[in-house]
């Protein structure tokens, strides 16, 4: 195979963090301090990686979907659950979720972020907290849990409007079924084709290669 390999992850962690320091820096403790409770808080001091990892290819070239697992160094390393939420930090406990692509809302990330930077500009309401923390968790489903081709959001994930609704889900369970499967049809992509660019990573495809010296 000649030429550079380009495989990009969908989820770009520098703009997240981007977007959400300023609603985080106007919240309260107490709000903070829920966020917290509930291990999301860790979420926004994921390390910043670069969109496109050369790896990356390789990385989705070694997925065995049957194993569920990594052939690194002739060792298959299991990718399982628990490897998501020791990763990012969440709970591997909750109802399951049931992730589903469609329908899609009209909405796209650049829309939800513009929702941030507009609440977090409002002047204070008996209301503002709540629905500051409900923007912020939609924001958090939607870019780094779940970002999909086009930036498009699904209905699914607008449901969620509180620390309530989304401390009940089984997170890095829902992240694993969806990244299991994804890695699975994007091997079978990068092996079957000889080609330079094979597109993106959907997902929280991130957690594969952030490591502490990332």
């Amino acid at each position: 195979m000649s030429g550079s390999i380009y495989l990009y992850n969908r989820c770009v962690i520098k703009t997240f963090k981007e977007n959400v320091k300023p609603l985080l820096d106007v919240l309260s403790e107490d709000s903070k301090e829920n966020l917290r409770e509930i291990e999301i808080l860790q979420l926004f001091n994921m390390p910043t990686i670069q969109q496109n990892i050369p790896m990356l290819y390789y990385i989705i070239r070694s997925y065995s979907a049957k194993r569920n697992a990594f052939l690194l160094s002739k060792f298959y390393v299991k990718f399982t659950v628990n490897h998501v939420a020791l990763i990012l930090g969440l709970p591997n406990r909750g109802r399951e979720f049931q992730f589903k692509r469609i329908p899609l809302s009209n909405r796209k990330h650049k829309e939800l972020a513009r929702e941030l930077a507009d609440i977090t500009a409002e002047d204070s309401s008996p209301t503002l907290e709540s629905r500051r923390i409900s923007c912020l968790i939609r924001y958090v489903l939607a870019v780094l849990f779940f970002p999909l081709k086009g930036l498009k959001v699904p209905t699914c994930l607008l449901d969620f409007n509180g620390l309530e609704d989304f401390a009940a889900v089984n997170w890095p369970k829902a992240i694993h079924t969806f990244l299991h499967s994804h890695f699975a049809s994007m091997n079978e992509i990068a092996i079957g084709e000889e080609m330079t660019n094979l597109g993106y990573l959907e997902g929280c495809s991130v957690i594969i290669v952030v490591s502490k010296s990332t």
